[in-house]
């Protein structure tokens, strides 16, 4: 007979809280022992409000973490970059490692684009001349 498992747990709702508590003074600890979480648990909330901070910092939209680095394997330093890998159909899900449809959707909203069902058609050049075919 194996274990139960862990229930996994959201902890969106749980950041206002926990950074409210860091700012008044309150220890890992104390703040674990409130809520009834560990102090690596509380730990970790902290980073991640951080790391959403300065996610929002740079771009200046409210990206997740995951988006942040498909962004960032795509090396993408600007909207004007992303709007150009957009119009020349290179940014759609599937071209770097952990660009899904949500990442995109995410993506074109900032973009203010509309979410393309299909990957575009990329015109066939010829490998020799590079005239296009």
């Amino acid at each position: 007979m194996s274990a139960p498992k862990k229930k996994y747990s959201r902890i969106a709702h749980l950041i206002p809280e926990v950074m409210q508590m860091r700012a008044e003074g309150q220890s890992i600890t104390r703040i674990g022992e409130v809520l009834g979480l560990s102090k690596q648990r509380v730990s970790q909330i902290s980073m991640a409000a951080k790391a959403k901070e300065a996610i929002q910092a740079q771009w200046g939209w409210p990206f997740t973490t995951r988006t942040y680095n498909v962004l960032n394997r795509l090396a993408v330093k600007n909207k004007d970059q992303a709007l150009s890998l957009y119009s020349s159909g290179h940014l759609h899900p599937n071209s770097v490692t952990g660009f899904g449809w949500k990442s995109y959707s995410e993506i074109c909203e900032w973009l203010g684009v509309p979410v393309l069902i299909k990957q575009p058609k990329m015109p066939k050049l010829c490998p020799h001349c590079g005239k296009i075919v």
